[in-house]
């Protein structure tokens, strides 16, 4: 929700997909903010880690969090 803000958190690798725009902020484990401005419609790759994610906008947005498996599953 509008100025919603969650706690640290960490995730693996993930691909997450935009369903509507927003302004989020994410603060990073050494302290670090980077602001990021959400467009529907788009998609963005992360490498995985820690951060404590903030919607700093007037409206809520949705997300889509992809977290993609650590090893390849085998052929049976």
């Amino acid at each position: 929700g509008p100025h919603e803000k969650s706690v640290m958190h960490d995730h693996p690798a993930n691909v997450a997909v935009f369903l509507t725009d927003g302004r989020a902020q994410f603060t990073l484990h050494d302290g670090k903010t980077v602001d990021a401005p959400l467009k529907a419609g788009t998609t963005q790759w992360d490498a995985g880690g820690q951060h404590l994610p903030e919607n700093i906008g007037d409206k809520p947005f949705e997300v889509i969090v992809v977290e993609l498996k650590d090893k390849p599953v085998k052929a049976k």
